[in-house]
């Protein structure tokens, strides 16, 4: 299955749960006075001289909530007021037209709170909001249709055999194993599979656990909508980002210690582990069986997940918390099943996938299309003399990578020499000696 042009995004579907409404006061925002009188302190020290608007744009949080905040960092004496910019035309209202900057103590008090945690971000949102907007988006509420499928394989060869497996498998949520040889698109399915979810989700920045912070969002895994910045919607907390379901993959290198909280113990805030990342969306373990971490650790580190539908983590304090465990897991492995796991493991995965190697005919559409994608004029007697010479004397297997594979080696010569590319038997035939081995 060959890595075809990337199938154009639709829009966004509105989500199935409503936007937290706008905090209006410190109460509302569900934080501890002190902790956001500190954060908003940390902000005004990277700040210098600043208008509220500035302030409002780091927080995420409503001019509201910031006067209630800056007023209390004026009595203690570490903000000060400095009056409208006279260079700048006044705005509507005159506390927004106002500048702020610190005062020596506030810049000393500022100087030790970022020696103690480094965090400078948008404001977090409570545990107990996040563990409520996740079980309102669940992946497992969200529509799935033979339609959304195709569409989501649209540019590839697939049988449809394999999608009558695959849409009941996505309907259910449970985890799914795609097994089989290698080179024939077993990531390039699990990675086709997150595009059948066009609806959006709601992720936080950082969630607040035990007054300590956890950062969530990163740009890699969630694909936040730029058009609409701060992401909740109009009049919706801007402490939200609104975001593709995720899809995280990892391979070889995934460890335990990644399904673990990240302590940094310079800045002295958490980074939020890889399934707490994916929650609302996809996780796929590429090349199972292959990590640092066995499979049976892997087993022994989600087996109450998977079943309960919520994982634990611990602060470096020793507390620990629940958080969901919401997402739609696929393994994805080139390794004889029976040799990675066992029947108990096999038991969890309700739906197991072979993807294997693909008949003439299917060959015959993959070549086709890949010549399209890289504008080669298609030559089905070039090809029929490749199967007949390269494949059927050999009794070697017709692997959906291959195609892609063996065009890429024919315009990668042909380049080289400054040539136009063609898909001729003497370039097939140099490409089979560079590429398959003996």
């Amino acid at each position: 299955m060959p890595p075809a042009p990337p199938v154009e995004a639709k829009s966004p579907l509105p989500a199935s749960s409503s936007p937290p409404p706008l905090p209006q006061s410190l109460m509302e925002v569900g934080l501890p006075e002190i902790f956001l009188a500190n954060l908003t302190l940390k902000h005004c020290f990277y700040l210098d001289v600043f208008y509220l608007a500035d302030l409002a744009e780091r927080l995420k949080l409503p001019p509201s909530v910031l006067t209630q905040l800056l007023e209390y960092l004026r009595r203690e004496k570490n903000v000060e007021i400095r009056g409208a910019d006279p260079g700048r035309p006044l705005m509507s209202s005159v506390n927004l037209s106002h500048r702020h900057a610190l005062t020596d103590t506030g810049k000393r008090r500022a100087a030790q709170l970022l020696e103690y945690d480094a965090y400078a971000g948008p404001a977090p949102v409570p545990l107990a909001d996040y563990r409520r907007q996740v079980e309102s988006q669940s992946i497992r509420g969200a529509q799935v249709t033979l339609e959304k499928l195709r569409e989501a394989f649209q540019g590839l060869v697939i049988a449809p055999e394999m999608l009558a497996q695959l849409g009941p498998a996505l309907m259910s949520g449970k985890p799914l194993f795609l097994y089989g040889p290698p080179g024939n698109g077993k990531t390039t399915i699990a990675l086709r599979l997150g595009k059948i979810w066009d609806d959006f989700i709601l992720v936080p920045y950082a969630i607040f656990v035990e007054g300590s912070v956890i950062r969530v969002f990163d740009e890699i895994s969630h694909e936040g909508r730029e058009e609409e910045p701060g992401g909740a919607g109009e009049g919706g907390d801007r402490r939200w980002v609104r975001c593709r379901r995720p899809q995280v993959l990892v391979g070889g290198e995934l460890t335990l210690e990644a399904l673990d909280l990240a302590f940094n113990p310079t800045l002295k805030f958490y980074e939020a582990p890889l399934q707490l990342k994916a929650n609302n969306g996809m996780f796929i373990v590429d090349d199972f069986g292959r990590q640092q971490i066995t499979p049976q650790e892997l087993l022994n580190r989600w087996i109450f997940p998977l079943e309960n539908g919520q994982d634990f983590l611990r602060l470096h304090t020793g507390q620990k918390f629940a958080i969901p465990f919401d997402q739609f897991i696929v393994f994805a492995t080139n390794l004889e099943p029976s040799t990675l796991v066992d029947d108990a493991f096999l038991r969890r995965i309700r739906a197991k996938v072979k993807v294997s190697h693909v008949g003439r005919e299917e060959y015959l559409e993959i070549f086709r299309l890949v010549c399209r994608q890289y504008g080669l004029e298609f030559d089905q007697g070039a090809v029929e003399y490749l199967l007949a010479e390269h494949y059927e004397k050999t009794g070697r297997a017709l692997s959906t990578c291959q195609p892609r594979d063996l065009v890429e080696q024919i315009v990668d010569y042909c380049r080289f020499h400054k040539l136009a590319p063609v898909l001729s038997r003497e370039n097939l035939d140099r490409a089979c000696r560079s590429y398959f081995v003996e």
